[in-house]
Order: structure tokens, then sequence, then C-alpha cells
């Protein structure tokens, strides 16, 4: 029996020592290696933007009246768009009425008719965040600051979204009362402006959500074109067609769209290791993240990543493959 536990002792004793050993390797291999590398550096030359004035920034007016899920819990602004059950339903209802490339106008058109009363109350109740909406896609430029790019300051995109459906089916209803010539050239206006803004988005986001959102909404916007159109002359036909920005990327917008999600994994990182320290953590998970964490190395190796990411974007040869961060 002696033997046994002598011989678990020396074996528990071997394996605290390979652990130790392990540690120490470690903590040496990520102390020695705490520069910058090519791709990091390439990297933050992509962060760099034009200074902008910050009231023709829509980024920037989006955050006065459209809540982040920060805001969920911190209640910070007062003006935190929503909508309540009944609304978001009804919403949902008219996108599947009318944003269909394979339904008939008849059907959207059905659709508002046997609604109008809801529709009206809800144009109504969101009056305000109307006119904010009308004026966000005015904004001629969309640029996202940097230190948003975190979890926490992403939008609340949904209820934005529903905004965007009832500002324009306030539009589509006539709800001001122009003729009904005005009221197609108003309809115009709206998808114009309202397509423009969200081609910029697409070109401008850095984040990878931005991004996608934006492809969402150009998309149904495509659709809802195509339905309308059906019932009116080919003038409105030929219009619309000049808004319907091709999806291309640049280079440019590649180099934001990577950069951005390269931020955000930074800024990430960084409050990990700021909450790391809080008094509420163990001294040992403390030592072992100043240990074993090194967030320059972290930012190397994304930097790396993204440049391979990069290889079929068409500027591959800005990066400096085979770095090993």
């Amino acid at each position: 029996m002696i033997k046994v536990i002598k011989g678990l002792g020396v074996v528990v004793g071997l394996i605290c020592s390979l652990l130790v050993f392990i540690v120490v390797c470690l903590v040496a291999i990520n102390a020695t290696d705490r520069t910058k590398s090519p791709n990091t550096l390439l990297v933050e030359t992509w962060l760099k933007q034009q200074s902008i004035d910050p009231a023709q920034n829509g980024f920037v007016y989006l955050q006065a009246f459209s809540g982040t899920i920060e805001d969920v819990t911190a209640k910070e602004m007062a003006t935190t768009l929503s909508f309540n059950d009944e609304e978001n339903q009804l919403l949902s209802d008219y996108k599947k009425s009318c944003y269909q490339t394979d339904v008939a106008r008849a059907s959207c058109n059905e659709f508002i008719e046997k609604n109008n009363d809801s529709i009206l109350q809800t144009i109504k109740a969101h009056k305000a965040n109307i006119t904010h909406y009308n004026k966000l896609i005015e904004m001629p430029y969309w640029q996202e600051d940097i230190q948003y790019l975190t979890p926490e300051s992403l939008f609340k995109w949904l209820p934005l979204l529903n905004l965007r459906a009832i500002s324009e089916l306030s539009v589509l209803i006539n709800f001001d009362g122009a003729t009904k010539l005005n009221a197609n050239e108003a309809l115009l206006t709206f998808l114009t402006t309202d397509a423009q803004f969200w081609n910029m988005v697409y070109h401008s986001s850095r984040s990878i959500v931005n991004h996608m959102i934006a492809v969402s909404v150009i998309k149904s916007q495509l659709n809802f074109a195509s339905t309308v159109a059906k019932t009116l002359d080919s003038a409105f036909v030929n219009k619309v067609t000049t808004w319907q920005t091709p999806f291309e990327l640049t280079n440019n917008d590649f180099e934001r769209v990577f950069s951005g999600e390269w931020q955000f994994a930074h800024n990430v990182r960084e409050q990990m290791l700021i909450e790391v320290q809080s008094d509420e953590v163990a001294f040992y998970e403390k030592w072992l993240a100043d240990a074993l964490y090194k967030p320059t190395d972290s930012d190397n190796l994304m930097a790396e990543y993204y440049c391979k990411l990069s290889k079929g974007t068409g500027f591959n040869e800005l990066c400096s493959h085979g770095h090993k961060a």
C-alpha cells in the first residue's frame, strides 16, 4: 500500500511539474513576442478615416434616437425606439404582403385597405420617429467610430427596420394628403433617398453586422420596388433603376470592413483585461490572464487572419503573408 501511495505521489508530482513547466514556457514565449507585426501595422493604417462633421454623420445621428444593446439595461437614452407586439406583427405582415417579388400589387393594396386603421394608428404613434428616420436617410456620410465597435454598442436594428417600414407606409398611403401624381413622386423620392443611404452604409460600414443589415435592406427594397412598379408608369420604373447601385466592393471597402472587425476583436479583448482586474476576480485568474494573455500577440494573429482573407479580394499583395505573430 505504501508503495502504491508513493507511486501515486510520484505521478502527481510529475503532472504538477509538467503543468508548471508548460505555464513557464508559455509565459516565456509570450514575454518575448510583444511587438506589432507588419500585418498589424498595415491593418492599423486601414483604420484611418477622413475627418467629417459629426452633424453630417448618419452613424452619430442614429445614436441620438435609436437605442443600442447597452441601452436595454443602462436606460440612458430617453428616446429609445421601440414597437409593441401589435405593431411588430402589423409591420411583419406588411413585409410579407408587399415585399415579395412574386406577389401582385393587388395583394399589397388589399393588406393596406384591410389594416388601414391600424396603419394610421401606428404612423401617428411614431410620427416623431418617422421625422427622425427621414432626416437620417438624408445624412451625407456614414462613418463608424472605432470606439463603438463593441458588442454593447451594436444598434438594436429591428426597431429601426420597423421604423423604416412604417416611414415607407406613410408615403405609400399618402398620409400627408398629396395629390395622386405627387404621391407617386413622393414615393419615388423616398425610395431613392433611402436606397442611396443604405448603399452608403453598405460601402462605408466597418462592422460585418451593419454591412449585412444594409444588404438585407437593399434586397428588400428592390423586391418592394418591383411590386410597386407593376402598376405604375414606365418612367417610375426607369427612375428606380438609377439607384440600384452594384453590390461590388472596392479594395477600400474590404480594408474598412476587415479593419473594423479587427478593431472589434481588439476592443473586446481590452474590455476583458479590464474586467479581469476586478476585486471580485480571484488572484490566480488575474495572474494567469497577465501571464498568458498578450494583447499585441492576439492583435498580430487577428491581423494575419484578415490578411489571409484578403487573398481573394484583389489586394492581397498588400499583406505580409507568412509572418508568425
